[in-house]
């Protein structure tokens, strides 16, 4: 239809054109102004918000950790890095201020030449840039004494990661704008241009300084910032006819002089004092041994690294998106994270040191300068929170001490046993010791041997985390499971008599197998021709003893660990009744310490109870078969025995709250008959805990330490040998390096004529003898306590 159809008047016809034409520069205009409130509106408001707003942060520091004596386990140590803008690192400094040089000295003719005349004008002064940034790095390099070369190298290493940085955001940016922008229409290329370029708009990585060099002393600090703040003038500009005031640079671009904080750890190296004259007659002597300690607390505290992941950024992130009182403390008021990570920061690698790690980071104050107006807000720095331990620093050595292979207690001795082929005497041994408070469930010690220091760890990693045999890395107090032996047999006594499987005073008598007719399986640990094939019934009562009489008492079982009476009580606790013991003392669920990596233990072939076979719980009646635990569990176990049955979740980090208690629910006078066969066990001569045998066949108490009252029990469990194949699939053959059984000893202990204080377990992987391997070292710990104030 011809439009004279629609509008017949010319007049009107002439109007509506003239309307159009008026229109036309408003759509022009309008079109322009969604363009840069829209399309470019990010970029250009984070633009003018530059030119508007300048910021500038404090340092903070991080929190301290202390021992339970408030003594300083860990701490940031002030210091500085040297850091230098990105542009600068990347070399794009030069080629903007010759860009800025060049617009300025051809002022008149620029908006006339093409984009080859002024790319031609800007190399004709950039030569004299880069050259001032040669000659910067030189100078750096001589200020910070490195190499010209490793410098170089970790300038590139900060362009390779921001540029893998900001192509990933380029991507995912690009990916979002396509949905937003192209939605419901058509991608053409103008489109897809200005997708491009809001994609491609810098980050924040490319305008903010990097650190190249780390924690520097204050001497060097110094020499950098004086540098910072001097300006020259580049003489090679000033010759092709630039004006002084325009060819004058600052002599260090860049540069930042940023306050660090170095972590140390005032312990790292200690020593502790042992009497000599209580060890072992084979080992013993007189006076003591000043023995050197080195990382007590390495394995509780972990250490720093100074890497920053992707997963650190987003861990910060995402928990200020689902924890507002988080979000709260640190966001400043314009929304940035003030704990966020920066490049050089210091973040919690391993131990408390990770898994504690927000609420140690401290966070930065910002000042915010409106340049507008002038005014300023100011959010105060923010030190991070200190932690207190319930750790005793110097007992927590004390114990290192008496697990110190050269000691002779943590090493094959002749009074261990015969020597396997693969540990002959003098082979280290390594285990792990943990010492509860029963009032608190705190733990005064936790030790794993061989410890390490963080100077090693720094220079020979392989040292630390690739050696098969010592794996010095490992945890092994929280994080290495072991079968807990004998030592679990007052526990299965007590919670047989709570399901009403077992009479408070029933006999059981021990005819050296648990089986009739097959005196093979499931004997007695004393039914072994080395022993004469000798039954606990027969050592307390006599070949000639009748049926009635010849049947062991609880004490007397627990005593003599005899395996026939657990064998028993295990078969009738069955799967079940086994499950829900094992369930009780924690087996299958991390206590959550805050400290690293922790073992749950586990119940059941790979922890799987739906494989249980119908012998299992036979087995599980005395430690053995599918189950294993930790040292910890171990102490925590004796401890909830000593308070009646009352569990705590144990603690190492003093966090105000109150414990997690639950009520086992045992029977008293089941406990009371425990505690007693406990007692029996380390001061009857007939108990296992009560002495070691040597050479000569002389026996020795395996106490001595004065004015104390003593619970305890022995455990030697069965343990897979480790192999190690050092080539892998190569010619050479693998081979065994240790084998035999773990060492077990769990003692409870307070002042003489007092209720039990604390609970004290050591295991040695493939010791061998739970009393003659680590009842010693119990010793020692006892002496250690006592040393210490605690006894």
């Amino acid at each position: 239809m011809a439009i004279k159809d629609v509008i017949p008047s010319m007049f009107h016809r002439r109007l509506l054109l003239l309307l159009m034409v008026s229109l036309a520069p408003v759509a022009a205009v309008g079109t322009q102004l969604v363009r840069l409130t829209v399309v470019r509106g990010e970029e250009l408001r984070e633009e003018a918000e530059a030119r508007l707003v300048s910021r500038s942060w404090t340092p903070t520091v991080r929190g301290r950790i202390l021992d339970r004596k408030g003594r300083v386990l860990a701490q940031d140590r002030p210091s500085y890095d040297v850091a230098v803008d990105y542009r600068v690192i990347s070399g794009a400094w030069a080629e903007t201020r010759a860009g800025e040089l060049a617009r300025r000295m051809h002022s008149d003719e620029w908006p006339e030449l093409d984009g080859d005349q002024r790319s031609e004008l800007i190399e004709r002064y950039a030569p004299a840039y880069r050259a001032h940034l040669d000659a910067m790095w030189q100078l750096f390099c001589e200020t910070a004494s490195i190499e010209r070369a490793e410098l170089d190298e970790r300038r590139d290493e900060v362009v390779g990661r921001v540029g893998r940085m900001f192509a990933t955001i380029v991507t995912r940016r690009r990916e979002q704008l396509e949905q937003e922008m192209a939605k419901g229409r058509e991608l053409t290329t103008e489109l897809e241009e200005r997708i491009e370029r809001q994609a491609a708009r810098p980050i924040r990585e490319q305008r903010e300084a990097h650190a190249l060099v780390n924690r520097v002393p204050d001497d060097v600090a110094f020499v950098f910032r004086s540098q910072a703040a001097r300006e020259v003038v580049i003489d090679e500009l000033v010759a092709m006819g630039v004006p002084t005031e325009r060819a004058t640079v600052p002599l260090m671009p860049g540069l930042d002089v940023p306050g660090a904080g170095a972590r140390v750890y005032p312990f790292e190296r200690m020593s502790a004092e042992l009497d000599m004259s209580t060890l072992p007659s084979p080992v013993r002597r007189e006076g003591t041994a000043s023995v050197p300690i080195d990382g007590p607390a390495v394995h509780l505290l972990g250490w720093m690294r100074d890497s920053v992941f992707a997963e650190d950024h987003a861990h910060r992130v995402s928990r200020a998106d689902a924890d507002e009182a988080f979000a709260t403390r640190v966001l400043a008021p314009d929304g940035t994270d003030r704990g966020g990570y920066r490049t050089g920061d210091l973040i919690g690698a391993a131990g408390i040191e990770t898994s504690w790690e927000d609420d140690l980071r401290g966070l930065r104050g910002l000042t915010v300068t409106k340049l507008e107006s002038g005014e300023v807000e100011t959010t105060s720095a923010e030190p991070g929170a200190d932690l207190e331990l319930s750790i005793d620093i110097a007992l927590q050595a004390r114990v290192i001490a008496a697990m110190d292979p050269e000691i002779g207690l943590a090493s094959v001795q002749p009074w261990h046993g015969e020597p396997r082929e693969s540990m002959p005497y003098g082979t280290a041994l390594y285990g792990a010791a943990v010492v509860l408070e029963i009032a608190t469930g705190e733990a005064l010690a936790m030790v794993s041997t061989p410890t390490f220091t963080r100077d090693q760890l720094q220079a020979d990693p392989a040292s630390v985390f690739e050696d098969p045999i010592a794996t010095p890395h490992i945890n092994r107090a929280i994080a290495v499971p072991y079968q807990p032996g004998s030592i679990v047999k007052p526990l299965v006594y007590c919670h047989a008599v709570r399901n009403g499987l077992s009479g408070l005073q029933e006999r059981i008598v021990c005819p050296g197998h648990f089986l009739e007719g097959r005196p093979n399986i499931l004997r007695c640990w004393t039914f072994r021709e080395r022993f004469g094939f000798m039954t606990h019934s027969s050592m307390y009562y006599g070949s000639q003893g009748s049926p009635d009489v010849a049947g062991l008492t609880p004490e007397e079982a627990i005593m003599g660990s005899c395996n026939i009476y657990f064998y028993e009580l295990g078969e009738r606790l069955n799967k079940q009744g086994s499950l829900d013991l094992y369930g009780s003392y924690g087996v299958g669920a991390p206590f959550n310490l805050g400290v690293g990596i922790e073992h749950a233990g586990r119940v059941g072939p790979g922890g799987d109870p739906e494989r249980m076979e119908y012998r299992d719980p036979t087995f599980l009646g005395i430690g053995q078969g599918p189950v294993d635990w930790t040292p910890l569990h171990a102490a925590e176990s004796y401890a909830a025995l000593a308070r009646g049955g009352i569990k705590l979740n144990p603690k190492v980090v003093r966090d105000g709250l109150p414990p997690t208690l639950e009520n086992l629910h045992l029977d008293q006078h089941s406990v009371d008959i425990a505690l007693e066969g406990l007692r029996m066990s380390v001061e009857d001569s007939r108990g296992t805990g009560h002495h070691i045998a040597l050479d000569d066949g002389l026996q020795e108490p395996i106490f001595n330490a004065p004015g104390i009252s003593l619970w305890g029990k022995t455990g030697t469990a069965q343990a897979s040998p480790r192999v190690f194949d050092p080539d892998g699939e190569g010619p050479e053959a693998a081979r065994t390096v240790r084998e035999g059984e773990h060492s077990w000893f769990v003692v409870l202990v307070g002042p003489e004529g007092s209720a039990p204080l604390y609970s004290v377990a050591v295991v040695m992987e493939y010791a061998g003898s739970g009393g003659r391997v680590s009842g010693p070292i119990v010793n020692q710990i006892l002496h250690a306590l006592i040393a210490e104030g605690y006894l």
